[in-house]
C-alpha cells in the first residue's frame, strides 16, 4: 500500500493540489458569505452567487479527491471522473481568474488572478493527462461492452 501511495501521489500531484485548493475555496465561501462585499471580490458575485461557489468548490474538490483515492482500485471509474472534473476546474479556475480580473487597478492584476490562471493551466495538463488514463483503463479492459460495470 506504502509503495503504491508513493509512486502515485507524486505523479497526480497536480490533481490533489487542485482538490484541496477547490475544496478551501468553497469552504472560504462557507466561512465567510459576505465575501463579496470586499472591494477585491467584487466582481465574484456578477459571476455566481455565494452558493454557487460554495456548491462548486465542495462538490467538485470532493469528487476530484475521491476519484484520486479510488484510482487504484477502479481505474474505469475513476479515470472518466477524473477527466471530467479536471475539465469542471478549468471553468472553475478560469471564472475564478475572471472574478478578479474585474478588480484590476492601476497596480496591475491581483496575485488571485495570477494564481487561478496556474490552475487553470494546471487543469488543462490534468484533463489531458486524465484523458489518456481513460484510455490506457479502458485498453486494459479486454472485453469493455459500452458499460461501466
Amino acid at each position: 500500500m506504502w509503495v503504491r501511495i508513493r509512486e502515485r501521489v507524486p505523479l497526480r500531484a497536480p490533481e490533489w493540489l487542485a482538490g484541496l485548493v477547490t475544496i478551501l475555496i468553497g469552504l472560504y465561501f462557507v466561512a465567510f458569505p459576505t465575501a463579496f462585499e470586499r472591494a477585491g471580490l467584487s466582481g465574484f458575485e456578477s459571476i455566481a452567487s455565494v452558493g454557487m461557489w460554495v456548491a462548486a468548490g465542495l462538490l467538485l474538490g470532493a469528487a476530484r479527491i475521491g476519484a484520486l483515492v479510488l484510482n487504484g482500485h477502479q481505474p474505469t471509474i475513476s479515470a472518466p471522473v477524473r477527466c471530467l472534473v479536471a475539465i469542471c476546474g478549468i471553468g472553475l479556475f478560469g471564472s475564478i481568474a475572471a472574478g478578479y480580473s474585474l478588480s484590476w487597478n492601476q497596480h496591475g492584476p491581483p496575485l488571485g488572478m495570477v494564481l487561478a490562471l496556474g490552475f487553470t493551466a494546471a487543469d488543462i495538463f490534468n484533463t489531458a493527462r486524465s484523458a489518456l488514463d481513460v484510455l490506457k483503463a479502458f485498453r486494459r479492459a479486454r472485453s469493455w461492452n459500452g458499460s461501466l460495470r
